[in-house]
């Protein structure tokens, strides 16, 4: 990689967009960000009520499924007909 796409890569790091910092959020409950990444996210949480919000409700809903992992073990028992069942796969498959 050249030194402009270095330079460019860092910069579109530092001033992320709504979409690229709900995903780095996402990514940094799996892991640690790389420094830019990190510094970038920062930056516009700053500024974007929106993105912390939304930082806010993915860490509740993490610690909620953490701390009560036996609610979230369970299958969903099948409340749907088998007709409404076919209604929706024949509506997937129309999709396509």
């Amino acid at each position: 990689m050249n030194f402009w796409n270095k330079i460019r890569t860092a910069c579109g790091e530092l001033s992320p967009n709504c979409r690229e910092v709900s995903r780095a959020q996402s990514e940094a409950l799996e892991h640690r960000l790389p420094a830019v990444k990190r510094f970038g996210v920062w930056l516009h949480l700053l500024l974007c009520k929106w993105c912390r919000r939304y930082g806010k409700q993915i860490r509740f809903l993490r610690a909620a499924a953490h701390d009560h992992p036996e609610e979230f073990t369970g299958v969903a028992p099948g409340k749907l007909s088998a007709e409404t069942r076919e209604r929706i796969k024949q509506r997937l498959r129309d999709q396509k």
